[in-house]
Parts: structure tokens; sequence; C-alpha cells
């Protein structure tokens, strides 16, 4: 037994002693392992829009402690396209107002001729005849227009002479009279030859010049008389539109219608 023993410690000592190559020592150990996964985010301005490949993740373990812990660092590549340079950005100058389009000048239009005078009204008989001409004579002589024929003022003439008594009427007409006379012709001539005692200096109305001033009055444009058989004589009553002898303006009246 003892020597049993003996042999195993020798054989024991023999073991320790005699060298072991290519021999290392080595642990088994159970290691938990914690990773920490940290993200880095690097921005990089490019010109071109392109994907560039993506950086490979790095792993480090770092021994030493009970538990090594694994940084697994993750680059991330954010590319940004680099902001092109924007223009200077202009104040739209106003736009110029349109100029008014100038307006077209109206054309004068044609001024109408004028309606000719209507031809005279003949005188319906010879003594109505020979009055119209026998005043248009003498009117003129002193500058004044033609009258016309207005079968109106005959018909109120004849109405105003029926009672054979000479007087005037007080109408709205210019009015002479004359009774006693041959002829129309000769009775006209004595109111025309009142214009001996008129005085062209001292216009104005007289009675001694009346008949004259309303045979020749510029204003008047027309006439109509009646000569009525009254017995042995004539009553001649002639009407005038527009009436003459108007009185007023400092004679100014006179001045205008009697030359």
């Amino acid at each position: 037994m003892r020597s049993a023993v003996l042999s195993m410690v020798v054989l024991a000592a023999a073991a320790l002693a005699a060298p072991v190559k290519n021999c290392k020592l080595k642990k088994v150990r159970h290691t938990a392992v914690a990773y920490v996964d940290t993200t880095v985010t690097k921005t990089v301005y490019v010109t071109e829009v392109a994907v560039p490949p993506q950086a490979e993740p790095t792993t480090t373990i770092v021994y030493g402690q009970a538990e090594p812990v694994i940084y697994v660092t993750t680059i991330t590549n954010v590319y940004v396209p680099e902001p092109s340079p924007q223009p200077p950005v202009y104040s739209p100058e106003p736009a110029p107002e349109p100029k008014p389009e100038p307006k077209p000048s109206p054309k004068p239009e044609p001024k109408p001729s004028p309606k000719p005078a209507p031809p005279p009204v003949e005188a319906p008989n010879s003594e109505a005849d020979s009055c119209l001409k026998t005043h248009n004579t003498f009117r003129a002589a002193h500058g004044a227009g033609p009258l016309t024929w207005n079968q109106k003022l005959a018909d109120y003439a004849e109405q105003y002479t029926g009672d054979c008594q000479m007087h005037h009427s007080g109408g709205p007409y210019g009015e002479n009279l004359a009774m006693g006379y041959q002829s129309v012709e000769a009775a006209i001539t004595a109111w025309y030859n009142e214009k001996d005692q008129y005085d062209p200096n001292s216009p104005g109305f007289q009675s001694s010049t009346g008949h004259y001033t309303q045979l020749v009055w510029k204003a008047t444009t027309e006439i109509g008389c009646y000569n009525r058989k009254c017995g042995n004589q004539d009553y001649l009553m002639c009407e005038y539109s527009v009436p003459g002898n108007m009185v007023g303006n400092n004679g100014q009246y006179f001045r205008d219608n009697v030359q």
C-alpha cells in the first residue's frame, strides 16, 4: 500500500517536473456581452443628387470589465443638396400706365342749307295786288324787304271796315287807314309822302308820320288789306305783321327800322 502511494507521488512529481510543449493555460468562462448602439449623423452638402455608399459600421470590444460592452457605431450620411445661390430679388418696376387714347375730334356736321323762302302769296284780286306791289316799291327805296300777302290779315281788315266809319280797330297788328281816295295806289302814296315831315335825326313816333314809318318798317314781313266801297268813297284798311312804330328804347327801334 505504502509502495503504491509512493509510486503515485513519484509519478506526480515527475509529471510536475516534466516540461509540457505548446501548451497554454486556457480558462473558459461565460461572458455576457452588452451591445450599445450609438448613431452619429453627419450632414454632407453635395452638388449632385446621388446616394453615396453607406459607411460600414465599426465594432469596438472593450475588455477588462466584468461584462464587456460592445459599442456599435453606425454612421449615417445624410446628403443634403447644397442650396444653389438664389438670384437677387428685384422689385418689378410698375408697368407704365397706358396713355389715354386721344378722343377723335368730332367732325363738324354740315350746316343744313337754309330752307328756301316760300314763294310770295299772290293777292286774290287786282286791288289787293296793287296794294302789295305799291308797298314793296316804296319799301325797296328804304332798304326794307318785300312784304308777302296774308289773307288772314285781309279778312281782319274786311271785318273792321264793315261799318264804313274810319277808326282804328285796336287789334294786335300794325294798321293804316285811308278814306276818300280814288284808288288804293293814291291812298298808299299819301301815306308814303309823310316822309317829308319825318326827321331821322330825331327818331321816334309822330302822329303826322306814323303811316310812313309803318309802311317802311323793316321788321314787318306780311300785309293784308281790304278796300271797302262806302257810297261814293273807298275805305282802305291795311294790317301789318310784325307791327311797326314800336315806341321806347330812346328811339332805337326807329333807328333800326326806318331808313
